[in-house]
């Protein structure tokens, strides 16, 4: 008897989810839109269901608001948003950076691994060169995931990951505003050395300060514009 092929096949559900997180992020959905699930259907050629499934996850992650019968209201955040999910990310990748060292010092991690964490930066620095302030943000958001992963804390991973997204939107639309991240850059290969010695507190130390300077600077551009939601 033959096996079944296997097939890639996203669920709708999941395709659903992926565009309408990538329309809010990217935000061409703004803070304060309200969309219609008509709309969303005919938007995404994709029925009723699986964008109700798509719009519950999304709800969870606080990027949205369910209003039965009348669509979606794309949630702003505020400053105070802001600063309460920098805290809640500063202190778990810090923890993070700490298990990568001390896994470092364990020799239960091998180089190979460890050079993961160095593409991303390499790509910041290449960016910068470049002015490019877009690819410098993904590469700086693909370093975090991959601190995320290496640790190996699925939880840690998910309870950060469920504020991804806010935190995301918020730096790319105020993203033109800052000075040019260069020291943000230089953080990251600090983190990297430490995590390389095997040492825990100072990587902790390192990637902890880093985020607390990554929300002041954002904090301040959220006052100096006057943005009260984004």
């Amino acid at each position: 008897m033959k096996k079944p092929i296997k097939t890639n096949v996203v669920p709708l559900s999941e395709k659903a989810y992926q565009t309408i997180r990538a329309l809010i992020l990217d935000n061409e959905f703004r803070a304060g839109d309200q969309i219609l699930e008509k709309v969303l259907v005919e938007k995404l050629n994709i029925s009723r269901t699986p964008i109700r499934e798509a719009c519950v996850q999304l709800e969870k992650e606080g990027l949205i608001n369910i209003r039965p019968r009348r669509g979606i209201f794309i949630k702003p955040i505020s400053g105070a948003d802001m600063n309460e999910i920098y805290d809640i990310m500063t202190a778990l990748e810090a923890q993070a950076a700490k298990t990568l060292a001390e896994k470092v010092a364990n020799k239960t991690i091998t180089e190979q691994e460890i050079k993961q964490l160095e593409l991303p930066t390499l790509r910041m620095e290449k960016a910068l060169e470049k002015d490019n302030l877009k690819e410098w943000a993904e590469a700086d958001e693909e370093f975090h995931l991959c601190l995320l992963d290496l640790c190996g804390n699925v939880r840690l991973k998910q309870v950060v990951l469920q504020f991804w997204g806010q935190a995301h939107r918020v730096r790319y639309f105020t993203l033109a505003l800052r000075d040019k991240p260069t020291d943000s850059t230089d953080d990251h290969k600090a983190v990297v050395a430490a995590i390389r010695l095997g040492d825990a507190k100072k990587a902790g130390e390192i990637h902890s300060l880093h985020r607390q300077k990554g929300k002041n600077n954002l904090l301040n551009i959220i006052e100096k514009y006057r943005f009260d939601n984004l």
